[in-house]
């Protein structure tokens, strides 16, 4: 029998460890583990939220997610709330100024998909600065 520690270090560290699991460890930690998942991808552990979704399955899409991400080790914000209003911003000044001006939205907006959606902000950044340069 495991709990949601060891589970979390399948998913992160010992990845071969995973296969382990039983459907009813899986089920029975689905919850923390989907919601300390959700501290970094609020989107994606909501999409979880359903009482009627099967726990093993959803934890297995999970894992693979986080294969696909090649994280290695056991992030921060796992086990600390994140804390991004004091953290460095991932663009620049004049990148954030490009993202209000280009999409029309304001600073809220800009701040929401920094923290929500950081890959693809830095993906959009990237576009403009190939663009600017090329």
């Amino acid at each position: 029998m495991y709990d949601f520690t060891h589970i979390v270090d399948f998913i992160f560290k010992k990845k071969d460890e995973y296969k382990k699991l039983s459907s009813e460890d899986k089920e029975k930690n689905f919850f923390i583990v989907n919601r300390k998942f959700a501290r970094a991808f609020p989107t994606h552990a909501q999409f979880f939220n359903n009482k009627n979704i099967d726990k093993s399955c959803a934890l297995d899409v999970w894992y693979q997610f986080f294969i696909k991400k090649r994280i290695q080790g056991i992030p921060g914000w796992y086990w600390f709330k994140q804390t991004s209003k004091k953290e460095k911003s991932i663009i620049s000044k004049d990148d954030f100024e490009f993202l209000m001006t280009f999409y029309d939205i304001k600073e809220r907006d800009v701040n929401f998909l920094i923290e929500h959606y950081p890959e693809e902000v830095l993906e959009e950044v990237k576009k403009y600065h190939k663009f600017e340069n090329g």
